[in-house]
């Protein structure tokens, strides 16, 4: 397969999330997504790590991240409410799902693993 140069790249990516389980205390129940993402380029990537460094407070530090990983976060799917529904991807439902610290880890790892070229830990 040959490469193909384009202005912006974009991929779906599975999200795994584990979070305490609701009903059985000390249990972490594992729940999974797609998130479509379209990566930073190198340079806006390494001033925005640039300014995170900066920051001093751990509060500045997460609105900074939830920022950021919103920017490369363009849809999902398998996203629903308590009755099933699906959600709507939108900016401010992602703003939602990525202050919720499990959402923001699950999403932050597969982006990580997704720029590293890991393959997809399909499964987990």
């Amino acid at each position: 397969m040959k490469f193909v140069l384009a202005e912006t790249y974009s991929y779906w990516w599975p999200v795994t999330v584990r979070a305490p389980h609701p009903d059985e205390p000390g249990k972490i129940l594992e729940r999974t997504l797609k998130m479509q993402f379209e990566p930073q380029h190198r340079e806006e990537a390494i001033a925005a790590q640039e300014a995170h460094d900066k920051l001093t407070t751990q509060r500045e530090r997460e609105a900074h991240e939830v920022k950021q990983l919103a920017k490369v976060c363009k849809n999902w799917d398998d996203v629903v409410d308590n009755d099933g529904g699906a959600i709507a991807f939108t900016p401010e439902t992602v703003t939602q799902a990525l202050n919720i610290s499990w959402f923001r880890q699950g999403v932050y790892q597969a982006y990580s693993e997704s720029l590293r070229g890991d393959e997809a830990r399909l499964g987990n």
